[in-house]
């Protein structure tokens, strides 16, 4: 006679399944399940336990897995995945030893639970999440002893946790050493060689998704996605590509995820054509406009990026931090204060200051366009400073001529105390230079060597050209001589050093030693030549340096080597030659090339050419003093006196007057800089 189940025992799992239907508190369940004693149903109970977990409550879990009469493997499991994808793996590790621990009866006797391969995997996935190699090892001898080392859902996670604690290398042994790699454990592996710094990791990755192709494992979105992370720079180009076109050829469908990972690489890989295709594909949400924006960014359309960034806007999309900076990037890359100023209200208004990259992008964006007060009160806004702030604003202090500001800042970043990285140091050298100061350049250079950066040779780079500004050639050249290995900077630094003090002659030998040690001069070094060859008069040397550069070096002038060759015709006396020279520029003059005409024209006592030349500056530049002044002079000199006072007045009215100041004034600030960075 088959007997009819009463309604209480099938209590547990209707009120199990209550908690799957939707939104509802467990607490609610918890307690009726207490009033109506169903606590006795370990199932109830773990299905409890995985709905405060799923909600984070962390604390009811724990009361919970207390009040069960008998746990199993399934409780504990529960509560250790709960407190490992919270990153609390202090208490995920205890609530696994004492499950292992566990005594069954109240005597004393009976063994503990064996965790299986899903609690290990929670305990694995806690590890990965706070980065905990040391405890990641001791799980993995765990694994290895409960004999589940061989289960993909284990190795997997393995291979994951090892590549987030930086240990690539034992994440391909767990890989390699596993028998059956279904697709997650190839995939798995391909994600943590692309998101790998290492350098060897990009070759690794494409070669081991050959491997995959070959091995008959076809890959998935997920495998392409990560893939295509390694794909970062314009000569990975063709192998993006052929990745793209696998993609076509495998008919997968490329989805949202995998169309904006493509933008992104594409993007990154200057293939702008191909962003701008995909994109037109491709449905415009957060993510794909987020991969498109930055691609603009990355390959120089900034213009097209804050177009995107204004429809995102329009839009009422979520934009996240990253996007901000790279914008602000983008406005400090065109000189566009204005519209830098309209995405900083946008980042207050959407609480955005608080990050980091956004602040910090803002800092350098005020520092290039001359917003120095604005960067400072940027600075006093950021709650946690970090080095990249402070060496943010020291770089707009220096960016802007506030070299005893910059030196200030410096000294009181290593008194916060802060371990400032080589480019702050750096910045504050080349504040020295502007002041400049051969006392400050000396402590600082004596703070590198208590730093022991020393011999880094963007420091002594920064050092040769301090000491040339402060007017010490002779430390200048001890410093290079000093140099274990040199570039073309410090060569540069020498030459420019050299030139500067009238040491015209040694400038041409650095420079014969330059090209016979194999370096290869730059625009900077032919500016330094060809000042030399102006200077000692060396007219035909100075014309075959500058045709070298093209010839020799594929190096195309710029504005600074023409005002130079004009120069050094000028100083020769042949004023005509150098009207020729500006007539077969490829480009328009400048005030440069002007003003170099312009004094050649003073010493030499040609006063036409010398007019001519100052009413270029006028139209290039009508805010300059110099040709006002010039061509007052002039006129005086002739004896015109309206027209010496029709220029002094256009001056007055065009040329803005700068705020002056006291000799005694600079003297005493001049004075508190000494011995700035001796500890107090």
């Amino acid at each position: 006679m088959i007997q009819s189940s009463s309604p209480l025992q099938n209590l547990p799992e209707k009120l199990s399944s209550y908690l799957k239907l939707g939104p509802l508190d467990p607490r609610s369940i918890h307690g009726l399940s207490l009033k109506l004693g169903c606590l006795c149903s370990t199932f109830l109970c773990n299905n409890l336990l995985h709905a405060y977990t799923s909600i984070s409550s962390l604390a009811d879990a724990r009361n919970l897995l207390d009040e069960i009469p008998h746990p199993n493997v399934v409780s504990f499991s529960a509560l250790i995945e709960g407190y490992a994808w919270i990153g609390n793996l202090k208490d995920a590790v205890k609530l696994f030893n004492n499950m292992q621990c566990r005594n069954e009866d109240e005597f004393g006797g009976g063994i503990g639970l064996l965790p299986n391969n899903f609690t290990l995997g929670s305990i694995i996935k806690g590890c990965a999440r706070v980065r905990d190699f040391l405890v990641g090892v001791q799980v993995h001898c765990r694994v290895i002893k409960s004999g589940v080392e061989s289960d993909a859902f284990v190795g997997n996670l393995l291979i994951d946790m090892y590549a987030k604690c930086g240990m690539v290398d034992c994440s391909w042994k767990v890989f390699d050493l596993s028998l059956g790699k279904d697709v997650v454990a190839w995939t798995t592996m391909i994600t943590c060689l692309a998101n790998s710094r290492q350098c060897w990791c990009q070759d690794a990755a494409f070669q081991l998704f050959r491997n995959m192709v070959c091995s008959g494992v076809q890959p998935v979105v997920m495998t392409f996605a990560s893939l295509v992370k390694i794909f970062d720079e314009p000569k990975r180009f063709k192998q993006a590509k052929q990745t793209h076109g696998f993609i076509v050829k495998l008919g997968i469908e490329v989805d949202d995820l995998l169309g904006s990972a493509l933008i992104a690489m594409y993007g990154r890989c200057g293939g702008i054509e191909e962003v701008i295709r995909l994109s037109a594909r491709l449905k415009h949400d957060v993510v794909s406009l987020t991969s498109l924006l930055v691609s603009y960014i990355h390959n120089g359309f900034d213009v097209e990026a804050i177009d995107i960034f204004r429809k995102m806007v329009s839009e009422k999309m979520m934009i996240d931090p990253f996007v901000i900076a790279s914008l602000i990037k983008a406005c400090s890359d065109l000189q566009e204060l204005r519209l830098g100023k309209e995405i900083h209200g946008y980042a207050m208004r959407n609480s955005f200051m608080s990050d980091a990259s956004v602040s910090n992008a803002m800092l350098s964006l005020y520092g290039r366009c001359g917003g120095i007060r604005e960067a400072e009160r940027v600075f006093e806004l950021v709650v946690e400073k970090d080095i990249i702030s402070w060496t943010a604003l020291l770089t707009s202090y220096c960016q802007n001529g506030y070299g005893e500001e910059a030196v200030f800042l410096f000294r009181h970043m290593l008194r916060v105390p802060l371990n400032p990285p080589i480019f702050s140091v750096t910045g504050a050298i080349s504040a020295c230079s502007t002041i400049p100061t051969l006392s400050l350049g000396q402590q600082i250079h004596s703070r590198t060597v208590k730093l022991g950066i020393n011999e880094d040779i963007s420091v002594e780079n920064s050092l040769i050209t301090m000491y040339a500004k402060c007017g010490s050639i002779e430390d200048a050249t001890r410093v290079f001589d000093s140099m274990k290995r040199r570039d073309t900077i410090s060569w540069n630094a020498l030459i420019n050093g050299f030139s500067q003090h009238g040491f015209e002659k040694e400038a041409l030998e650095v420079f014969d030693q330059m090209h016979k040690k194999g370096f290869k001069p730059d625009d900077l070094t032919f500016v330094g030549i060809l000042v030399s060859c102006g200077r000692v008069g060396l007219v035909a040397e100075g014309c075959e340096f500058f045709n070298l550069m093209s010839k020799a070096y594929g190096l195309l002038p710029k504005m600074e080597h023409y005002a130079c060759m004009v120069d050094l015709f000028g100083r020769a006396g042949r004023l005509e030659d150098a009207m020729e020279f500006i007539a077969a520029m490829p480009c328009e003059p400048d005030q440069l090339v002007w003003e170099a005409l312009v004094a050649s024209c003073k010493v030499h006592g040609n006063i036409e050419l010398a007019k001519l030349a100052a009413m270029k500056i006028l139209q290039i530049k009508p805010e300059e003093p110099s040709p006002y002044l010039t061509l007052s002079s002039i006129h005086a000199s002739e004896g015109i006196w309206d027209g010496k006072a029709h220029f002094r007045d256009m001056m007055n009215e065009r040329v803005p007057k700068k705020p002056g100041q006291s000799w005694t004034e600079f003297q005493v600030l001049h004075e508190d800089t000494l011995d700035i960075l001796q500890a107090e």
